[in-house]
């Protein structure tokens, strides 16, 4: 073998190293295309609605490949993850997955749209289960920003033994007029939502009703107008529960969380069991005794 020769099997493994070098770049941490998933995040965990003006939130880094949001309710761009944060269901903290380009890997964040929810739940009468209580900012027993007026008048001949608030529930006066009664605070009194014959002046077994519950809050959405359905369901018994009503229920517990039906709707529907995965409306099951 010549000089020649040799030079030029010395010089091919190193101008393959240099060439590789710029050219076999790595995508991701492993070149597998996968990313540092602090990368994915939004600029903030909290977001509030603002009617009558555009609410994009976008993340904080331009990714590319697939966004997705459980549980279902969160208005998000699947390519870009762009959130419309007034076209989302309210209330809730939802988990947004990002799945890179090419790539298994996984990347979640949390975000939560401010507002009020309900639990579903199950609320025996006869076992004092009367009230349902708003659930604010996706946290169970955070307190309503609400502030008391302590200058209440004394001839007040308002029957609401409740204190002024800043915030606002049912303003219209839509539920009261269904009989269904909302306290200043948000707090549904089942007792008596019974009593004034929202299931009938003789409540019918089985009944259920649908509405949507308007409220404003004293917080960052400045009083902004916000709504949430309620589906209220009534029953004599636990036993006259549909099973499918029961694993509806215990489907939406799972979730990491919890089409609007017109204000003035009353009625028996024929379909009472969400599509999985889907928090809203909140069940409401109203149980006279459970034998």
């Amino acid at each position: 073998m010549n000089k020649g020769d040799l030079f030029k099997l010395r010089i091919i493994p190193f101008l393959l190293v240099v060439w590789c070098s710029f050219s076999c770049v790595d995508n991701g941490e492993n070149g597998s295309g996968e990313i540092d998933c602090s990368t994915f995040a939004y600029p903030d965990t909290l977001f509030v609605i603002t009617p009558g003006q555009t609410n994009l939130v976008n993340p904080l880094n331009s990714l590319e490949g697939e966004y997705s949001a459980s549980p279902s309710g969160l208005a998000i761009n699947p390519s870009t993850g762009a959130i419309d944060v007034n076209a989302s269901d309210t209330g809730l903290k939802y988990k947004i997955s990002f799945t890179p380009a090419g790539t298994d890997q996984t990347c979640d964040f949390f975000v939560t749209i401010g507002g009020i929810n309900y639990l579903d739940g199950i609320y025996i009468l006869s076992r004092n289960e009367t009230l349902a209580n708003p659930v604010y900012n996706g946290v169970v027993g955070l307190p309503l920003p609400c502030t008391d007026d302590d200058d209440d008048d004394d001839d007040d001949d308002d029957d609401d033994d409740d204190d002024d608030s800043s915030c606002k529930f049912d303003p219209d006066d839509i539920l009261k007029n269904l009989g269904i009664e909302v306290s200043s605070k948000g707090v549904i009194d089942l007792k008596k939502t019974v009593e004034n014959g929202t299931f009938g002046s003789v409540p019918v077994n089985g009944t259920i009703v649908d509405v949507e519950l308007l409220y404003q809050l004293s917080d960052l959405s400045a009083l902004a107008q916000n709504r949430i359905p309620l589906r209220f369901f009534y029953y004599a018994k636990f036993s006259d529960i549909p099973q499918a009503v029961l694993d509806d229920i215990e489907e939406k517990r799972k979730l990491i969380n919890e089409v609007s039906t017109p204000n003035s709707s009353n009625f028996r529907l024929s379909e009472t069991v969400r599509p999985a995965g889907k928090p809203r409306p909140p069940y409401v099951v109203i149980v006279a005794s459970f034998e």
